[in-house]
């Protein structure tokens, strides 16, 4: 692993470089949902999630060598902050760079007086359970999601989220 490991916002000018590893982080996360489906699903996901001005969900990536090897999104209020997405290209994972991304956003959030983290892992993926619990995270509760057609109420293809 280089020294050259650091974490920054990602600019507005490079908003584009970060959209195709966004993209890649839901087809590898989620590649049968809705947002993987359609160019016009990808914009309107992307746009919702992810904020340059305003908001309070501003992404930052993990840089080596300014090649982009992953990105953090979160969002604080008051004491608790919500990390929406983690993720570390393929081919840098098992190397330390999401430890050392975590290890940051530790950090950060001890500046900002951060008492409580929530984020999300899907029960379909033990490897990020294990990672956040090496990082100290317990689960908290499970929370259980049902996506459904309102105009027949029958569920869609996949009860759970994880189900897609």
């Amino acid at each position: 692993m280089t020294s050259d490991f650091h974490i920054e916002p990602v600019s507005v000018g490079a908003r584009e470089q970060f959209r195709a590893m966004a993209e890649a982080y839901w087809r590898d996360l989620m590649p049968d949902a809705e947002v993987c489906k359609s160019r016009e699903s990808r914009d309107s996901f992307f746009q919702e999630t992810f904020t340059w001005t305003g908001g309070n969900r501003h992404p930052h990536w993990a840089l080596i060598e300014k090649q982009p090897v992953g990105f953090v999104s979160f969002e604080i209020e008051g004491t608790t902050a919500y990390v929406h997405d983690f993720y570390i290209a393929t081919e840098y994972r098992c190397k330390g760079y999401g430890s050392k991304m975590a290890g940051w956003m530790l950090e950060y959030f001890d500046e900002m007086g951060i008492r409580q983290l929530d984020l999300n892992v899907r029960r379909d993926n033990p490897n990020a359970l294990s990672f956040w619990e090496a990082q100290g995270f317990g689960i908290a509760g499970y929370r259980l999601r049902m996506y459904r057609d309102p105009e027949t109420g029958m569920p869609y293809k996949g009860v759970l989220s994880s189900d897609f």
